[in-house]
């Protein structure tokens, strides 16, 4: 699109602009670029009309459906744990959970609900999706900031504030127990303080760009709080400051002492600021969850003993012949060591070893000193015999698999079934020849144990070992594969890694700890004197798991799920969501947007690169017309929306999880303001004599299409065939499910 000015060709301007960077602006120099006043009565009225409207359109008849909706199943439930303050898993950072656990502790909910089927009368249900919602409604008056603040005038600024408001998508995912509301006000919260920072960018180090600075940086930290696609968010701030410091890199005005000084403001307001705040929510998580779950078996072992009700923590202290234990691997998801009555079907075809991540008896082990094992060139083959006494530093071990009556036997002369670079381990019978020799001898290598804990000996929690072959000289290990699901199911690969650098490495494939021991001989001592908890690892070790836990949530395409969809499909909305059961009698809710948002702003940010493209033909043609000074401040303004909605979007297309609809909602929000953008500036340039038309009709177009889908926005109680005339698209699921198997 060309800018269809009438300046002669003598004012044609390069592309970008050559001006004085902004860094060379102090505190008390004036600028033609001032910041737009945003509270006159103009504005104020406008503000609070947005935020009643939206108000409106989010609260009505919020609590008609009075049983559990969709994902409230979920994240209701986890605000109940933190009532309860029992610790959970869950993929998410916690604040956004944090603010549902509030709502139901002023709903005076007491966190007995398991969030399920019908909402009990002691659970205030609609007072809680209210508290939701108040999120959701933020979006309409931050749009209308925004927009100001990037030299819109008030009346498409009002029209932004108003699309915001009358998308059905948008509305409906306020009106529930959900994470996507605070995920989306805080988004939005991030680029209105973005802008108004860069419209601050000449007054550098004033008392109004170190406002906007930080609360720019205080917005980073809550939206990547609240779940991990607010990082996206982060990387728009980190985009458009890396082009702000290289402009003043390039600038030959800005003395050296100033541009440190830019470079050291935004690492404290955009690095420091948003990790504290993001690690507050994690260590405000830990405080509030002190009692044991099972799911807390991931975290150290030192942060699980000092949970209330934990199982481990009351256990016999030295680990000695005779002793039962179960061993447990440092590599998340490998979980415990593990045997059954089941053979590999290729390599020694002996009975299987593999890692299993839940308790059951085939995860014990009885620990035998061998007595050979001390002069091992004397041995001349022979495995020896158990002899009494603790376990100990450097001492060879025999593990007797009780349930199966077999040994835990590391043998050289096959590969692992999936690590082909990796020997097999497997189990061999008791009274079998392969017990008599030293493969299944292990040496016990303690490594980094607990200081309390230092003493040369095995003991349960704070000990970590490395087990190593005797006559192999291969490291017992989790591979961090999988077993064929046929024969396998799925448990986790255990081999032997026979790499010269496995004999001295640390890392978590390497090590086990005694999780559980059974001695009837001794008397079981509180372990959670001896250990240790540390914040910092506490919170990566969590942090690595959420992000385990979230690669793994791949889709089954051998499998329908009416809820999944494909990126590719967000833009133009092939597939709505049903957020509930589709049933006559039920209430009916779809997650569809305002048709009209949707298609219009998909094509605008679509076609804006190539926008962008025809203008670099005409600049390097020289026959591109722009007045002095007009170009920059459009394209910097469509650069941080257009960006914002790039940057919410593309990503999804390198993620191998499952991915949904509401995914969407974030770039929607940006994609809606841009084509706002382009609207205003487009009826500028070609009709402005036409701006109060343009306003009207769109305006009254977007609320039209919002009206007549808010059925599936307020909810539809009657039988979906009534409703005449949802089904714009054929592949919408409105009346039947098109993939239905």
């Amino acid at each position: 699109m060309m800018r269809p000015s009438k300046a002669e060709k003598s004012e044609r301007m390069p592309l970008p602009s050559t001006s004085k960077s902004f860094a060379a602006y102090s505190s008390r120099q004036e600028s033609r670029d001032h910041v737009t006043p945003l509270w006159d009565h103009r504005d104020r009225f406008i503000i609070l009309a947005l935020t009643l409207l939206c108000a409106f359109t989010r609260l009505y008849r919020i609590g008609r459906r009075q049983n559990v909706a969709w994902d409230e199943a979920h994240f209701g439930k986890f605000g109940a744990l933190y009532v309860n303050r029992t610790f959970y898993h869950d993929v998410h950072p916690p604040l956004s959970k944090l603010l549902v656990a509030l709502s139901e502790v002023l709903a005076g909910h007491n966190g007995t609900f398991n969030f399920k089927g019908e909402y009990p009368p002691y659970v205030n249900y609609v007072f809680m999706r209210m508290f939701n919602a108040a999120f959701g409604i933020t979006l309409a008056p931050l749009a209308y900031l925004t927009c100001r603040q990037l030299r819109m005038p008030v009346g498409f600024a009002a029209m932004a504030g108003l699309f915001v408001t009358m998308d059905n998508a948008l509305c409906v995912i306020s009106r529930f127990i959900l994470l996507d509301a605070p995920l989306l006000a805080f988004t939005a919260f991030a680029l209105t303080m973005l802008a108004c920072f860069y419209r601050q960018r000449r007054q550098a180090f004033s008392a109004g760009w170190w406002r906007f600075l930080l609360m720019t940086g205080v917005s980073l930290g809550l939206v990547a709080s609240a779940k991990w696609v607010g990082m996206f968010a982060v990387a728009l701030v980190g985009a458009y400051t890396i082009y702000e410091l290289y402009e003043m890199f390039c600038d030959a005005h800005v003395p050296v002492r100033v541009y440190l000084k830019h470079w050291a403001a935004r690492i404290v307001a955009l690095i420091v600021i948003p990790l504290s705040i993001y690690m507050l929510a994690f260590k405000i998580h830990f405080m509030v969850l002190n009692r044991y779950n099972n799911s807390a078996n991931f975290m150290p072992m030192g942060f699980q003993t000092k949970l209330i009700g934990n199982p481990i923590s009351q256990q016999p202290y030295d680990v000695e012949t005779g002793s039962a234990v179960r061993l447990q691997s440092h590599v998340s998801g490998a979980g415990y060591l593990h045997s059954h009555m089941h053979q590999y079907p290729t390599g020694s075809m002996r009975q299987q070893i593999t890692g299993y991540g839940y308790a059951d008896g085939n995860n014990l082990w009885n620990v035998q000193r061998r007595i050979a094992a001390e002069d091992v060139d004397g041995m001349r083959g022979s495995a020896g015999e158990a002899i009494p006494g603790p376990i100990g530093h450097g001492d060879v071990i025999a593990l007797h698999h009780n349930s199966t009556n077999t040994y835990l036997y590391a043998d050289t002369g096959h590969e692992a079934p999936v690590s082909k670079q990796f020997k097999e381990v497997s189990a061999v019978k008791a009274d079998s020849v392969e017990a008599t020799r030293r493969n299944m001898l292990w040496v016990v290598e303690i490594v980094n144990p607990e200081k309390r804990m230092d003493d040369g000996h095995v003991h349960p929690l704070g000990t970590p070992l490395r087990l190593r072959s005797l006559l192999g000289n291969c490291v017992l290990m989790a591979s961090g594969d999988r077993l064929d699901k046929n024969w396998g199911w799925g448990q986790a690969e255990i081999a032997c890694s026979s790499s010269p650098d496995a004999r001295t490495q640390t890392g978590s494939k390497y090590l086990w700890t005694v999780e559980r021991h059974i001695n009837k001989a001794q008397k079981s001592v509180n372990l959670g004197k001896f250990m240790s908890s540390s914040f910092l690892r506490d919170f990566a070790v969590l942090n690595r798991q959420m992000w385990l836990t979230n690669n793994a949530l791949i889709p089954d395409h051998d499998k329908h799920n009416v809820l999944e969809s494909d990126p590719l499909s967000w833009p133009f909305m092939i597939y709505p969501m049903r957020m509930v059961g589709w049933d006559d009698a039920s209430i009916k809710y779809l997650e569809i947007g305002n048709p009209l948002l949707w298609w219009g702003s998909a094509v605008v940010c679509l076609l804006f690169p190539l926008q962008v493209l025809y203008w670099l033909v005409c600049w390097r043609r020289r026959c591109l017309s722009w007045r002095a000074g007009e170009f920059r401040p459009y394209i910097e303004g469509a650069a941080i929306l257009w960006g914002g909605w790039f940057l919410h979007y593309a990503p999804f297309f390198a993620m191998g999880r499952v991915t949904y609809l509401h995914h969407f909602l974030p770039s929607l929000y940006f994609g809606i303001l841009f084509m706002t953008y382009q609207v205003y500036f487009a009826t500028s340039w070609y009709a402005p004599r036409s701006t109060r038309s343009v306003l009207v009709i769109l305006s009254a177009a977007v609320v039209g299409v919002f009206w007549w889908f808010s059925p599936l926005t307020f909810g539809w109680d009657k039988p979906i065939k009534d409703l005449w005339g949802m089904e714009w698209v054929s592949s919408w699921p409105v009346y039947e499910d098109k993939l239905a198997l």
